[in-house]
């Protein structure tokens, strides 16, 4: 069975793929951007629920994913720029053979995109597990090769506003303090 389209709610991009063994998983991905005197980078939040309900269950017409239990990754510069090595044939895993590597708190995340052959398209990986071993989520999900053609074109369209939103007109402040006028 085909994927579900994508869903754009508000601000967010997400991904639903069910399947009838109930192992299927759904992302949303949402740029968040400082607003003028915040200290926090600009990212993207990645967030990952697994799939809860099968189609039909319990009265509903969709599956169900289990989004109070998701994994939430932010993903910086650096990070987009590895999705992209991916998504543009360049390489066939996003930060080398482990995948992208964060350490927050007491966690420890692997983020692993790379191209898939059989089936095609793009497979995301998220592992989390806390630094005494435990693993606390582990999800996936194969994007389309459209879907990784659209998320490509949303991560590098991204890229220039996550670097230079702030120096953009309407913020005379920031555009004279960064040398811009």
């Amino acid at each position: 069975m085909p994927p579900e389209p994508h869903r754009n709610y508000g601000r967010r991009l997400t991904f639903y793929h069910p399947n009838a063994n109930v192992t299927g998983a759904a992302i949303q991905l949402e740029l968040r951007l400082n607003r003028p005197g915040e200290d926090r980078y600009d990212c993207f939040f990645l967030e990952m629920a697994r799939q809860k309900t099968p189609r039909g269950a319990g009265g509903h017409p969709a599956a169900t994913f289990d989004w109070a239990a998701k994994v939430t990754v932010k993903l910086d510069f650096t990070d987009i720029c590895e999705f992209l090595r991916v998504l543009e044939g360049k390489t066939e895993q996003a930060g080398g053979p482990r995948g992208i590597y964060h350490e927050a708190g007491a966690a420890n995340t692997l983020i692993g995109l790379r191209h898939s052959a059989e089936p095609p398209g793009y497979a995301l990986d998220i592992s989390r597990k806390e630094k005494v071993g435990e693993v606390v989520f582990k999800g996936h999900i194969l994007l389309t090769e459209a879907e990784g053609l659209g998320l490509r074109c949303v991560f590098q369209s991204a890229l220039f506003y996550l670097v230079f939103h702030g120096s953009l007109g309407g913020e005379r402040d920031g555009a004279a303090s960064n040398g811009l006028t």
